[in-house]
């Protein structure tokens, strides 16, 4: 290999990472999604999800907790929703020694993202979740709920 086509080689390998499709958006499909939740079981997205919860930051869980808190464990299972976190912005010795295990002591079902490859296409606001929600797998709403209430009306609309 020439000098300059192992530059160019580097070049790509070592910007790949930041060029990625576009992120999903109403009318986009999301794929039938397979990962694994807290306690290491493969779940797979599929169409009968109504929504999607998703949270990347610190900010974003506390309010997902939050919601938790005021509705209920079965939450997001009574609305046929999922919750994913992207655990990627943490150091491998964080997620596995302190976050991982504290997802795995809540009473509800968490999928995990651990490289943040397979979530990087959701959309998100720092400090707040992301809420797909779905109609056959394609987005027909996304919202970032600003706190526990407006996330629980999101996925309960007959919710006061």
């Amino acid at each position: 290999m020439t000098p300059a086509r192992a530059a160019l080689l580097s070049a790509l390998l070592l910007f790949a990472p930041l060029t990625r499709a576009d992120t999903y958006a109403v009318d986009s499909l999301v794929p039938p999604l397979e990962l694994p939740d807290q306690h290491g079981e493969l779940r797979t997205l599929d169409a009968s999800l109504r929504a999607i919860v998703f949270s990347r930051d610190m900010e974003a869980g506390k309010i997902v907790k939050d919601a938790i808190a005021k509705g209920g464990p079965t939450l997001f299972e009574r609305n046929r929703s999922v919750y994913i976190v992207d655990l990627a912005g943490m150091s491998p010795f964080v997620r596995r020694w302190f976050a991982l295990p504290g997802l795995r002591l809540r009473p509800y079902r968490i999928l995990v993202d651990e490289a943040g490859a397979r979530t990087a296409d959701v959309p998100s606001v720092e400090g707040r979740p992301t809420v797909l929600v779905l109609d056959d797998l394609r987005i027909a709403l996304v919202q970032h709920p600003k706190d526990a209430t407006e996330l629980i009306s999101i996925l309960e609309p007959s919710a006061p």
